[in-house]
């Protein structure tokens, strides 16, 4: 029988991470008769939600066994509360660890769920029900809706690359040489992404705290990322071990839905108002039906074109709908594309009809007087059209949060050769 098994909140603040402990679950399963049909799946939930966990995201895993689900579900079960009690130490730290596991004929009904849960808040009421409709087990408290899910998973996808480390060196500070961190992604670009800060030459890839990841990579190749293993050099430690994980990360997943409501992805045609520079630099777009829109400093090159923004420009934007003490509801942006650009223009003194030089006012309505020849006459001001200095077409945020795709990245699927590469990860897991 094939099953579809999720799994969420394992991690704590300084320790564990529910990835680590799907590779690690991945080894138990295979003791106990239980393969692995697919990448594990790697699924990040709805960005904009304040109480989500550290990385907010689930794990979904297709297996395949003659065991019933009930057996899998204690066998994953029993393998999570000993992650949490003694590797991650999540329980102390308030986490809700959850699983479920449905049969893979009914995954796809979860779909629906999937997308809620990417795009907005899920209810316990909302939760309650599906698993009614999928007969799900359900194993856990609040990570259930993450393991629920990650299930219901379909869409686009990326990969992405975790290294582990040996549990004595989790306190360490984690080092890499950038050079050859550059030299991978600049080699495999553009089939790898948001690896590397150009701007500010650092890292992306590396962890932080006392997790079990040392760094992770991502592209849509998973053979060009085995190969960063062998080009990234790192210091003072070596790999414990590493898996590749299908995600949704840089799909652009939590548009699929946008809506209107707060913690939900705004994504809408709007026409400015009013451009506001804040002290520090962030920049505060005012629309003609009353949205506010923050463009934050930290964007960078978004944030540079908003402030050329004028009155009357026609954008679409996207971005995280937030509170705000002070703004009430606020957009959080994230990328915006230019649709049409207003005229800007400048009124000037008219040149004096007969010797052509520069004219001053007299008084209003009393006309103008040439600077040069003293010619006094009666005309409008001139109009001038300035050229403005943004042109037509898509912003985006600097740094990517983990769903946004960014604008160069082209999706594509080759199942033969995802086979072959999970096949050659897993030998060499399950030998460790």
């Amino acid at each position: 029988m094939k099953y579809v098994i999720g799994i969420d909140d394992h991690d704590s603040p300084n320790r564990g991470c529910t990835t680590h402990f799907a590779t690690n679950l991945i080894k138990i399963l295979y003791k106990n008769g239980i393969k692995l049909l697919d990448f594990p799946y790697l699924i990040r939930l709805n960005p904009n939600i304040p109480w989500k966990t550290r990385g907010n995201a689930a794990i979904k895993l297709i297996v395949e066994s003659d065991k019933d689900r009930e057996e899998i579900a204690d066998i994953v079960w029993n393998a999570s509360l000993d992650y949490v009690n003694n590797v991650s130490q999540g329980l102390k730290y308030g986490r809700k660890p959850g699983m479920a596991i449905v049969n893979y004929d009914s995954s796809h009904i979860l779909e629906n769920f999937y997308v809620k849960a990417v795009s907005d808040v899920i209810t316990q009421s909302f939760m309650e029900n599906y698993i009614k409709k999928t007969n799900t087990i359900v194993r856990g408290s609040r990570g259930i809706i993450g393991s629920l899910a990650a299930i219901g998973f379909e869409g686009n996808y990326t990969f992405e690359l975790l290294t582990y480390r040996k549990e004595e060196n989790w306190e360490k500070k984690r080092k890499i040489d950038l050079d050859s961190l550059i030299a991978f992604d600049e080699k495999f670009f553009p089939k790898v992404f948001a690896n590397v800060d150009y701007i500010k030459k650092r890292p992306l890839i590396l962890s932080h705290g006392g997790d079990p990841v040392f760094y992770g990579i991502r592209g849509i190749d998973p053979e060009i990322l085995l190969k960063g293993i062998d080009m990234i050099q790192i210091k003072d430690e070596e790999i414990e071990n590493f898996m590749i994980f299908k995600s949704n990360q840089g799909t652009d997943a939590h548009i699929i839905k946008p809506g209107d409501k707060m913690y939900q992805t705004y994504y809408g045609k709007l026409t400015v108002k009013d451009v506001e520079i804040i002290p520090g630099g962030d920049v505060i777009l005012r629309t003609e039906n009353c949205l506010t829109v923050f463009v934050y400093r930290e964007t960078g090159e978004l944030n540079s074109m908003a402030k050329s923004l004028l009155p009357g420009d026609e954008i679409i934007v996207i971005g995280a709908i937030k509170p705000s003490s002070k703004y009430g509801k606020i957009i959080d942006a994230e990328r915006i594309e230019i649709l049409s650009l207003s005229n800007k223009v400048e009124y000037r003194n008219p040149k004096c009809p007969i010797c052509g030089h520069s004219s001053e006012s007299i008084g209003k309505n009393k006309g103008y007087r040439c600077r040069k020849c003293g010619y006094k006459f009666s005309s409008e001001k001139e109009i001038i059209e300035i050229p403005r200095d943004i042109s037509l077409g898509t912003y985006q945020t600097r740094y990517y949060r983990h769903l946004t795709k960014p604008i160069f990245l082209e999706f594509y699927n080759n199942y033969r050769k995802e086979t072959e590469i999970l096949n050659k990860i897993l030998n060499v897991l399950l030998r460790n």
